[in-house]
């Protein structure tokens, strides 16, 4: 056979298929389900203008009942006590915190699925079963999604720029959102057909473009962050423990930092326009930090909860994913999230160098930690699917079965 063919063996076929019949159990198949109804929840709010106008104020609650349930098909609670599990008592604390809290400051119910949905998600992640088969199913469905946004819905939604029927940095940010979906499926293609790159470099550069044409800054840095981990990291030096977690610090904790640094930055008056964008460095959010944080001085073990008022924006929208848990829902509850975050992220270390499926879902992961830095859209309930997606593929072991032939 000549070097770098492909065909199809037939033999390899049917093992795979016996092999996926022999280790799926009824309960992936009820994963499976669940988040297919997830996954059309998703893509309807963002293709029909009109569900997203009469879901909106359900989304948090719809993805609380789909979590719920895989958390009933996935987890036994009474062996997580027996076997004094402390991701599973964070969660508990976690869950119980987040009502109390609430109730304490009068807030809003609809923040208590924001945070609760946040933390199930990391935490059905490493607990749920999540197969290779599954990962080019949903990955497939990703790609024809994308492909149908491109070639139908963005046809009709941006054909006028000035009467849009979206919001142009949020369309820029599902569609890269989308996309590193997406990128999971093409990694996952590579391993055994190189064309998959020419669909790697052709995603990349459509995706620049959009980020670019809806001047999304969002967009722009969640695409350059991924870009930077997953094609120019060196795969060894996801291996090392320093490095890894640094990454993660950086995610999580870093997105404070950066907080505490814009807002004294801006008041040194330095300010310049940003090129390609039509906003300045400084636009607001530096006042709009400094406002939530000079009112969680005031509650800081409870947050400030969302039945608040400010007065340097227009809505209620902290603008940063890890600050909104801290301000809304006060240290405990951070500190919990953290630790669910963290153990998440320790488990998978090991081995990620020569996961190459895992490694793509990883580096998705920490570039949407890194774009919530100025934005929400990491723990934002329209994009659960998205990030219990990474996240599954990002927790998984999988075995190598040549399902598509030899070379």
């Amino acid at each position: 056979m000549e070097s770098g063919r492909h065909v199809i063996d037939t033999e390899a076929v049917r093992t795979c298929f016996e092999k996926i019949k022999r280790e799926t159990k009824p309960a992936d198949v009820v994963n499976t389900v669940l988040l297919l109804i997830l996954f059309v929840f998703y893509t309807l709010t963002f293709f029909v203008p009109r569900f997203y106008g009469l879901t909106e104020k359900y989304v948090g609650v719809f993805d609380f009942v789909i979590l719920s349930l895989l958390f009933a098909v996935n987890i036994r609670p009474f062996a997580k006590i027996r076997a004094k599990e402390w991701e599973f008592f964070a969660l508990v604390l976690l869950v119980l915190s987040v009502g109390i809290n609430i109730l304490i400051v009068g807030s809003g119910f609809g923040c208590f699925f924001v945070a609760v949905n946040f933390a199930l998600v990391w935490y059905l992640a490493g607990e749920m079963t999540f197969h290779r088969w599954q990962v080019f199913f949903f990955g497939i469905l990703y790609l024809i999604m994308i492909i149908y946004w491109f070639a139908g819905v963005y046809t009709w939604m941006f054909a006028d720029y000035n009467s849009f029927a979206m919001n142009t940095n949020t369309a820029a940010t599902f569609t890269v959102f989308s996309m590193l979906c997406v990128f999971v499926l093409f990694d996952a293609v590579s391993e055994r057909f190189t064309i998959a790159g020419l669909f790697i470099t052709t995603a990349l550069v459509k995706c620049f473009q959009i980020a670019l044409y809806h001047r999304s800054r969002g967009a722009f840095i969640l695409l350059g962050a991924f870009f930077v981990l997953r094609f120019i990291v060196p795969a060894k030096l996801w291996e090392k423990k320093g490095f890894f977690r640094s990454l993660c610090i950086i995610s999580t904790f870093g997105s404070l930092a950066f907080v505490a640094f814009y807002v004294w930055l801006g008041t040194t008056g330095v300010n310049f326009r940003m090129p390609f964008f039509y906003k300045n460095i400084f636009s607001g959010r530096e006042v709009i930090w400094l406002e939530f944080w000079n009112l969680f001085r005031q509650k800081p073990l409870t947050g400030i909860g969302t039945n608040v008022t400010i007065t340097s924006f227009m809505e209620f929208n902290v603008h940063n994913a890890m600050y909104n848990i801290l301000v809304i829902h006060g240290v405990i509850v951070f500190a919990l999230t953290m630790f669910i975050m963290f153990r998440r992220w320790e488990k998978v270390r090991e081995g990620i160098g020569t996961n190459r499926i895992a490694r793509c879902a990883l580096a998705a992961v920490i570039a949407v930690c890194i774009e919530s830095f100025t934005d929400v859209d990491l723990i934002w309930t329209d994009y659960t699917m998205n990030m219990i997606f990474l996240l599954l593929v990002m927790c998984s072991k999988y075995k190598e079965v040549d399902c598509v032939g030899k070379r």
